[in-house]
């Protein structure tokens, strides 16, 4: 592969994806500087924070400290944040407002820490090119976010439905981009690529859910495995051999467990680590 030419699809995945600040770290300490970079979600988040010349490693161990659970103020599984917002749905129900109208404070929240993260820098600041991947919450459309505010970008490609609220850019209301391709193999190819890396973090799915809000958010996963599943065949119809998948080993670890960084890391290091002698 030309190196020089390496794009870097790092994918969805909630905490799972704090491994591709380790798939980073292994590829530069290796001498392998991607030059293309597109993330969804967490992707976009550890993307842009290279893409913006932060010194990761400094980051992880940051990040290593922060309790982001406790800054978002969210529990500990995607079930009970589903739950409170039901509940919070049915205030504004009982209320007569719109979700615009009320505001997100975990948004706010979010744009702060991120806007720290990508070093307040603007996606026409960045030499390595970089996009974050998103969703128009009204028409369903894949958005392809790469001008403007990184920390905005980046904060709409991460607006995970019921966790934080949509992201205005362009006169669009944005939300997590996963719900439209979670692993932008494509997107970083028609950037330049000449080769893709590609960081799946997606997990199988686990046991027969228990709850009603379980047996929908099940729904949602098998939808999102199959749209994964089809938009990687028509990228390696496109790409061939120049397309490497990768899937660090972060099964266990829950889409709210940011504290489990450290194991992320070392599973992403482990994963790109593997895959240096086909780069």
């Amino acid at each position: 592969m030309n190196r020089k030419g390496l794009g870097l699809a790092l994918g969805g995945g909630g905490a799972r994806g704090l491994a591709h600040f380790g798939v980073l770290l292994e590829l530069l300490e290796a001498g392998i500087e991607p030059a293309y970079v597109a993330g969804t979600s967490m992707g976009a988040i550890v993307g842009a924070a290279y893409a913006a010349g932060q010194e990761l490693p400094k980051l992880v161990r940051l990040l290593a400290h922060l309790d982001l659970r406790k800054i978002f103020g969210v529990p500990e599984s995607y079930d009970r944040v589903i739950g409170q917002a039901l509940a919070e749905s049915l205030w504004e129900r009982i209320r007569g407002r719109a979700w615009w109208e009320e505001g997100s404070p975990r948004l706010s929240r979010l744009l702060e820490l991120l806007k720290l993260l990508t070093k307040g820098a603007w996606f026409e600041d960045l030499e390595v090119p970089f996009v974050a991947v998103a969703a128009d919450l009204a028409t369903g459309e894949e958005v392809r976010v790469d001008e403007g505010a990184l920390h905005l970008g980046v904060a709409a490609s991460a607006a995970i439905p019921g966790l934080f609220g949509p992201v205005r850019w362009r006169k669009r209301y944005l939300v997590d981009g996963g719900l439209v391709n979670n692993l932008p193999a494509d997107v970083v190819a028609d950037l330049g690529a000449r080769t893709v890396l590609a960081v799946d973090v997606s997990a199988p799915l686990g046991p027969v859910p228990r709850t009603l809000v379980g047996v929908a958010l099940r729904g949602y996963e098998i939808t999102a495995g199959e749209l994964l599943r089809v938009k990687l065949e028509q990228a390696r119809g496109r790409l061939g051999s120049r397309l490497l998948v990768i899937h660090p080993d972060v099964d266990g670890i829950g889409l709210l467990e940011f504290g489990r960084i450290e194991e992320a890391v070392a599973a992403g290091r482990e994963s790109a680590r593997a895959a240096l002698s086909r780069l």
